[in-house]
């Protein structure tokens, strides 16, 4: 698969098809499988954001997001770094998806087109209907016979799943502040309310907290 990423990938104008590529090194084809959450078409969310983590944490994040654009055909030191990197990124890529999935992705040029055909493919950012799932499983999040810890633990999976819904529009500094704070004692609430009543007077003592205080603030007060 690596030869037909690069195929596609190394597909460019005369000027740069002279350009010396380097191989890919044995470490590099070793670290080609990134994610075990491999993309199957119906774990969009869970699947970017762990292909972000590593992508980012190599220093290729600019690849997924046009930020590192093909440079000037003038400069062929630059450009054989560019391809040699992309085709990294595109394998990343390819390599983190389910066969049936990636098939169509082999004949793409740039990681960024991988990474955008597959947002507009799968991405379920406006599905309500996921969004109602998670905050009715919220709801319904009760301690019981659950440790506070094993409780605030599974809370904290259903926030951060839902928080990869959250609308990605920019806002003004002050409102996404605001917005931030709204929804943290928002989930401070949640985390009290599904307490067993024996933690009533700790749950007062939270609530009348001055300044409020954050989930993790909460938690360690209750633990």
């Amino acid at each position: 698969m690596a030869s037909e990423t690069e195929n596609s990938t190394f597909n460019m104008s005369d000027s740069t098809k002279s350009v010396p590529i380097a191989p890919l090194s044995s470490s590099d084809a070793s670290s080609l499988h990134i994610t075990t959450h491999k993309l199957d078409g119906r774990n969009y969310l869970q699947w970017a954001q762990s292909v972000k983590i590593v992508i980012c944490g190599r220093g290729k994040l600019g690849y997924l997001t046009g930020e590192l654009p093909s440079p000037d055909s003038k400069d062929p030191a630059a450009c054989s770094t560019w391809l040699v990197e992309n085709s990294i990124v595109l394998a990343w890529l390819i390599n983190s998806m389910e066969p049936h999935i990636s098939r169509r992705y082999l004949w793409f040029k740039t990681a960024k087109e991988v990474w955008d055909a597959a947002r507009n493919m799968y991405s379920d950012l406006g599905n309500a209907s996921q969004i109602f799932e998670l905050r009715s499983k919220l709801k319904e999040l009760k301690q019981g016979s659950k440790s506070v810890t094993q409780y605030f633990s599974d809370l904290q999976d259903l926030w951060q799943e839902l928080d990869l819904f959250l609308d990605e529009n920019p806002m003004c500094a002050t409102c996404s502040i605001k917005a931030s704070h709204n929804i943290e004692k928002e989930r401070v609430f949640d985390f009290l309310a599904g307490l067993n009543r024996n933690l009533d007077e700790v749950r007062g003592r939270v609530v009348a907290r001055d300044p409020f205080p954050s989930t993790e603030e909460a938690f360690a007060d209750v633990r």
